[in-house]
């Protein structure tokens, strides 16, 4: 197997795990994530909510943006290696040397819900970004040195800022300091509290 393939999938596994656990995670706790042969409709109602509608997808971000934080615009993948997973919106980009990727999960959990997320989760702090209540955390275990979390409130949810160093960058960046500059950069283009 080739260094690049090892790096590529490492990057990816990180991505895939943490996506599957937050969607494991955060979905046991609401209850039921499918819905009842009695609660499906066959025509919507103007009551109805498609929960999906009010997630906010971060493949919106213009690219001048994404850019402009140093990410590489033409690395922008969409979903967790091609999956779209129930409730959740997912955009993947590389930085510009190829040191590390950040993806942007949105979903309607919220940051308590981050929070309660101890045996796959440590150090959790309070952050503000751009005025925005925001928790910094990290993965417990191996991946703890390589990756960071800053989770962001919007109104109807939030979404995690994610960074993961490639396991064999040179010199790479200290991850929460990494995705804190580029969170608070981004801020701006979030939904509005």
């Amino acid at each position: 197997m080739t260094d690049m393939a090892v790096r590529r999938g490492a990057g990816m596994v990180g991505v895939v795990a943490a996506v599957g656990f937050v969607v494991a995670g955060c979905g046991s706790e609401q209850g039921a994530a499918t819905p009842q042969p009695s609660q499906v409709s066959v025509a919507a109602s103007p009551t109805s909510v498609d929960a999906e509608a009010k997630v906010w997808d971060p493949c919106s971000l213009p690219d001048s943006a994404v850019g402009g934080v140093g990410l590489n615009v033409g690395s922008k993948k969409k979903d967790v290696a091609g999956v779209d997973f129930s409730g959740w919106k997912v955009c993947e980009w590389k930085d510009s040397a190829n040191l590390y990727s950040l993806a942007l999960m949105s979903s309607e959990h919220t940051l308590t819900e981050s929070r309660n997320q101890t045996t796959k989760y440590t150090d959790f702090t309070d952050v503000t970004v751009g005025g925005r209540k925001a928790l910094q955390f990290r993965p417990v275990g191996a991946a703890s040195d390589l990756a960071c979390y800053v989770s962001v409130e919007l109104p109807d949810g939030s979404v995690d800022f994610h960074l993961q160093n490639r396991v064999s960058a040179k010199n790479p960046p200290e991850p929460c300091a990494e995705v804190t500059r580029i969170s608070a950069a981004l801020v701006q283009y979030l939904p509005a509290n």
